[in-house]
């Protein structure tokens, strides 16, 4: 123990945590941690941390042995328990079951990474024993709570075997007594009354849509196979669904920001905001699947990105101050990973990334692939539901080189501060890159984290956007 010869404390002995460094300007220097505690200094205190002369300013010590960024006898264990409950879903097995009952589908979007196929297409339709076998599967994860999320091609074209496989689980579930979820992605332009109806009695809430904005913007990204726009059948779903079943579905869209939409930012949020849709997702495209075919002509960079998500963002932040209640859900989930002490489980930017960690992706032929986003590559396929048993998948040797590489340590990203908060897709690197082993100076998502959360960090620290923020994350619930 040291004694400080201001007499006002006892200044125990420290060394530096391991700490990464973002310089606003000058006088003003963000330090991150692994276990996601974060603090801005300025030039004076900045100098004594990196001099490791902490101890000659009695709050500035303080401050940093609270944080973890310094580590004495007595903070260490505090430290060690900040980074588990950080990364607290690294303990609990999947608990995302994305589930593809057809790849079939009646659109042709133009950037589909699902890459579905053709309503008259043969074979790409699930059978109830297929469904059987996968919901007996995912109760083998140890996961507390379990989201079944049905995606497609879309899957309102197999119904049946939603129904199924949400009544089977149910069933199941009386002896498991987990806690489940069902979420339903879905284009809205197979809806009908009794699909709605079966879930209201189900009380399952999740629905989710896409809505690319305005009716012009929404059909240049978004046609049925015929080539004709699918905005207006989508609109009157979207209106039925907020008017009759506004109090037992949560109905959700997706705007996806292709080349089409980048001068149109507010015209999108204005579009959310007649409809009562108070998620607004400034999405970036996946150079996967039919976007990456069409990338050309309807990519952009992550330059151009953050031009039309910093202008659609102030607008947003513009008509909270009015009293409107609308969020931008991609600045929501990071300040969530910026705020929060436990990571929000957004499977596509953990670290390690949430490929068979968080979740499991079961196509129509009872395939398990690690994610969402693996579906269309055989690359990433774990097994099989009929064939495999749940210790193989995790032993899989794919699987575990994208966990090490994903947890970011042997790449650039071990030196970026922003690196807490973000995480790499492998899938999306494999795409672009042939590897799993990333050039990260030449991936999309990366040169768009690098600029987009300090843009966060810098409006959340110097702008009068915080107490909206804050405000946020206190009262938003998805």
């Amino acid at each position: 123990m040291v004694i400080s010869f201001s007499g006002l404390d006892f200044m125990e002995d420290c060394v530096p945590n391991f700490y990464r460094t973002f310089r606003f300007d000058d006088n003003n220097f963000l330090i991150t941690t692994d276990h996601g505690e974060w603090v801005l200094l300025d030039k004076d205190e900045y100098r004594l941390l990196r001099t490791n002369r902490v101890r000659e300013d009695l709050n500035l010590f303080n401050i940093l042995k609270e944080k973890g960024i310094i580590l004495t006898k007595n903070n260490i264990e505090n430290v060690i328990k900040k980074y588990k409950e950080r990364n607290h879903f690294l303990f609990n097995g999947p608990s995302l079951h994305i589930v593809i009952p057809t790849f079939r589908c009646n659109q042709r979007c133009i950037y589909c990474h699902s890459v579905a196929k053709p309503l008259d297409a043969k074979g790409y339709d699930m059978d109830e024993d297929t469904a059987k076998k996968i919901v007996d599967f995912i109760f083998k994860s140890p996961a507390k709570t379990l989201s079944i999320e049905f995606q497609g091609g879309d899957c309102s074209f197999n119904f049946d075997i939603v129904k199924f496989i949400i009544e089977y689980a149910e069933e199941k579930n009386k002896k498991a007594k987990k806690r489940i979820l069902f979420n339903i992605v879905t284009n809205l332009t197979k809806m009908d009354d009794d699909k709605l109806n079966f879930l209201k009695k189900h009380r399952i809430m999740g629905l989710a849509t896409s809505l690319d904005g305005p009716k012009e913007l929404h059909n240049k990204n978004r046609k049925y196979l015929n080539g004709r726009g699918t905005y207006d059948d989508v609109i009157y779903w979207i209106k039925r669904i907020k008017k009759e079943f506004k109090y037992d579905i949560n109905l959700n869209a997706m705007t996806t920001i292709t080349r089409y939409s980048l001068d149109y930012p507010k015209e999108i949020v204005d579009e959310f905001n007649k409809l009562d849709l108070r998620n607004v997702w400034f999405r970036f495209m996946n150079n996967l699947g039919f976007a990456h075919t069409e990338w050309k002509k309807i990519g952009y960079t992550p330059e151009e990105y953050m031009k039309f998500f910093n202008t659609g963002l102030d607008y947003i932040i513009e008509l909270n101050k009015k009293g409107e209640k609308i969020t931008e859900v991609m600045t929501y989930i990071m300040l969530k990973k910026i705020l929060n002490k436990r990571d929000p489980m957004f499977v596509d930017i953990q670290s390690p990334c949430g490929a068979a960690i968080g979740q499991l992706l079961y196509d129509h032929k009872g395939n398990i692939f690690t994610c969402d986003e693996a579906k269309i590559f055989e690359e990433f396929k774990l097994g099989n539901v009929k064939t495999s048993n749940y210790k193989d998948i995790f032993n899989n040797k794919t699987l575990r080189a994208m966990i090490d590489i994903s947890s970011k340590y042997p790449t650039l990203c071990d030196a970026c501060p922003f690196s807490p908060f973000c995480g790499i897709c492998l899938v999306n690197i494999y795409k672009s890159q042939g590897n799993i082993i990333p050039k990260l100076t030449e991936d999309f998502r990366c040169n768009i984290f690098k600029k987009l959360i300090p843009n966060i960090f810098h409006r959340l620290l110097f702008t009068d956007n915080r107490k909206i923020f804050l405000k946020w994350v206190s009262e938003k619930k998805f």
